[in-house]
């Protein structure tokens, strides 16, 4: 029973992942790149990385996926039902996809696998991954987090300064289209008054 729920999650995965590449519809291809994600947590179920599958469902699922949605339909006109995707070098990818296939095959069929005969459950990883993080890998840790933290500043600042420059386009914009209002209002004006000297002049004589 687990060997044919495994091979159905490896039939998931690759057919989703191939439709994530292949379709030219960009919603299609960020649903079926949940069906993908899915399948890898089921694969770190089978695994016994209890804690890596929750990982994956909530902050690659719950969070990077919905985010991928979001930028999708805000980046692209959302009065089309069909969001088309004009991607190229389809295949120059193709030849770089096989090879590093055939690789990863080569290297998967020429290993030696440890094949453990007790088939027990492990222990829960949740609790070594807690001792590791807060003990003997604290000091990365940190790091990562601060690292992470100088990115989020880093693009707030980048996004604020396309913000005001956009702003200040505008701001130029109106003021030459203001500047053309009155230049064309003058002229205009201009126009009126010889227009009026003109009948003046016609009625003198």
């Amino acid at each position: 029973m687990g060997e044919l729920i495994f091979l159905g999650l490896i039939i998931v995965i690759a057919s989703s992942a191939i439709w994530v590449v292949v379709s030219p519809n960009l919603v299609h291809s960020a649903v079926s790149l949940l069906f993908t994600l899915f399948g890898v947590a089921g694969l770190y179920v089978f695994l016994y990385a209890d804690f890596l599958a929750a990982t994956q469902i909530v902050i690659y699922v719950g969070g990077i996926l919905v985010l991928i949605i979001f930028g999708v339909m805000l980046t692209n006109k959302i009065d089309k039902p069909v969001i088309i995707s004009n991607s190229s070098n389809k295949i120059i990818g193709v030849f770089v996809s096989g090879f590093i296939f055939s690789i990863l095959s080569i290297i998967v069929v020429q290993t030696k696998w440890n094949i453990v005969p007790n088939h027990s459950e492990g222990p829960s990883t949740v609790e070594l991954i807690g001792y590791l993080i807060l003990g003997k890998y604290l000091l990365p840790f940190e790091l990562v987090s601060i690292l992470l933290l100088a990115a989020l500043v880093g693009a707030a600042m980048l996004a604020r300064k396309k913000i005001l420059n956009k702003s200040e386009s505008k701001e130029s914009i109106m003021q030459k289209s203001a500047h053309v209002e009155t230049n064309l209002q003058e002229e205009s004006n201009e126009g009126i008054e010889k227009e009026i000297d003109s009948q003046e002049d016609s009625s003198d004589g």
